[in-house]
């Protein structure tokens, strides 16, 4: 006998009523690849919300940066000296943060090098920069995968990988600067109270909101590769708590090389990441470190989603990430102005029209706008886009919607319910988590409740029914069918 456990994610799947639009400019091409290449864009918001971008070059193992100018990106500044070789990758390599016009950029050298990580600052919004400053004093250790965050009075704080000189024993450390990145205090090592190791080949985050800093990393519990958090209120100088922020228990015998991405909303860290192909978005507690909700981004395609960045403010958030449509590397975004429960609903393909592969995207957020950079593979270019949150689409918050959907089981006969408040027009859609298509159907809602049975073919484990209106309104419901 078939048996469907419905759970309804109320929290995350709601109506597309209480979403809202973006309204995107035309992207702008902030190096041309023939001569600057496009590895790993970063992005980063200075003085008066003007975009700074960095990217890497493995050609010539240089670091660049270039700053928007109004109309255009400046001509790029290299940021590492002659003979300092980067390590650079696809999946890690240079970070970007700032606060007002004080930038910093880190990075760590290439293992052909002795490894060293380093910090490189501007105090004019990336128009010019100082010299390199020495972050790591760990000894024979080795680091790797600096993160950058900048705290209280433009006081830079740094994570890094440590691994011992067997480059074995993975932690992660951090250390902060209380001159404005002129010298690095000692280290400490917040990841000591993950269980095992952290994954030894995973960059890390980190984030700052006043004395309340977030270390996030996979760890690696006997190839359990869960998203932890390492807790510091104190402004780095500890971090006396850590929590497990990802339930997926993904499994895998070798290192996946991606890593968590984190903003603070309030009291609550809202976390997304990649769990065996598939991105997740989660949030916390930090006051007593309690997981709240936990969702799967509804499934695009069918190829594996990587690499998630969010960013936003208060309930104006939204995801970005790279995702695959008909097996072409696409830009995909979701964001919400409910908060981390409304993402997921409407999904973007933003570079949906574009040639070539679009991959490693970047984002940011200020006062009504989200900024997205990313690695276009037409040319080889760095690509810089925005987009602008426009009105909510549909109904107004306080407008009940005209639909409603539930799942009932009885027997082997698994039925959806829909409620409409006029006849119209639907379209239902099943996926399963992979996002291949179970079934369609095209049906004529009634005025008042229609029964539409849900085929027993389809196969068990966890599906999501999408029901689109004519009216424009969109349900998403999770399922789990079991025998």
């Amino acid at each position: 006998m078939k048996k469907l456990l419905l759970t309804i994610l109320s929290m995350n799947f709601l109506s597309a009523s209480f979403s809202q639009t973006i309204n995107w400019d035309a992207p702008v091409t902030v190096a041309m690849g023939s001569m600057y290449n496009n590895i790993y864009p970063r992005l980063t918001l200075t003085d008066n919300d003007v975009p700074l971008v960095s990217w890497m070059n493995d050609n010539n193992d240089k670091i660049y940066t270039a700053r928007w100018n109004g109309a255009s990106f400046n001509m790029p500044v290299t940021i590492n000296p002659a003979g300092v070789l980067p390590f650079i990758a696809t999946w890690a390599g240079s970070e970007i943060a700032s606060s007002g016009d004080t930038v910093f950029v880190t990075f760590s050298t290439d293992f052909s090098q002795t490894s060293k990580v380093y910090t490189v600052r501007s105090l004019d919004g990336g128009m010019t920069f100082q010299d390199t400053v020495r972050v790591d004093q760990i000894g024979t250790d080795t680091p790797r995968f600096p993160t950058v965050a900048v705290g209280y009075g433009g006081n830079p704080v740094i994570a890094f990988m440590q691994l011992d000189g067997s480059f074995g024993n993975a932690e992660y450390a951090v250390t902060k600067s209380m001159n404005g990145g002129t010298s690095y205090m000692p280290s400490i090592i917040p990841s000591l109270g993950a269980v095992g190791t952290v994954c030894d080949c995973c960059p890390a985050t980190i984030i700052a909101s006043g004395n309340q800093h977030v270390l996030t990393y996979r760890n690696n519990d006997n190839n359990i590769r869960n998203m932890w958090a390492s807790y510091s209120t104190d402004g780095s100088a500890s971090y006396p708590v850590s929590s497990e922020i990802d339930e997926t228990d993904w499994m895998i015998m070798s290192c996946p090389s991606s890593g968590p991405s984190n903003v603070i909303n309030g009291d609550s860290l809202v976390s997304t990441w990649m769990s065996n192909g598939k991105v997740y978005v989660g949030t916390t507690n930090l006051t007593n470190q309690q997981n709240g909700m936990q969702f799967q981004l509804f499934p695009m395609g069918t190829g594996t989603e990587n690499y998630p960045i969010i960013a936003g403010k208060g309930d104006t958030l939204a995801v970005v990430w790279q995702g695959s449509d008909a097996g072409t590397p696409r830009v995909f975004f979701t964001s919400s102005v409910s908060g981390a429960s409304g993402l997921g609903i409407v999904i973007d393909t933003l570079t949906a029209t574009f040639s070539g592969n679009q991959t490693r995207p970047d984002l940011e957020y200020s006062n009504g706008k989200f900024h997205v950079v990313y690695s276009d593979g037409n040319g080889n270019d760095v690509k810089y886009l925005t987009g602008t949150v426009g009105q909510s689409v549909g109904l107004d918050e306080n407008t009940k919607p005209s639909l409603s959907m539930f799942i009932s089981q009885s027997g082997e006969t698994s039925s959806i319910h829909i409620q409409s408040d006029i006849q119209q027009n639907a379209s239902i859609l099943v996926v399963n988590s992979l996002g291949q298509t179970l079934s369609t159907q095209e049906t004529i809602l009634n005025s008042g409740e229609s029964i539409i049975e849900l085929s027993n073919s389809i196969s068990k484990g966890m599906c999501f029914v999408t029901l689109t209106s004519e009216s424009g309104e969109v349900i998403v419901q999770k399922a789990v069918l079991n025998n």
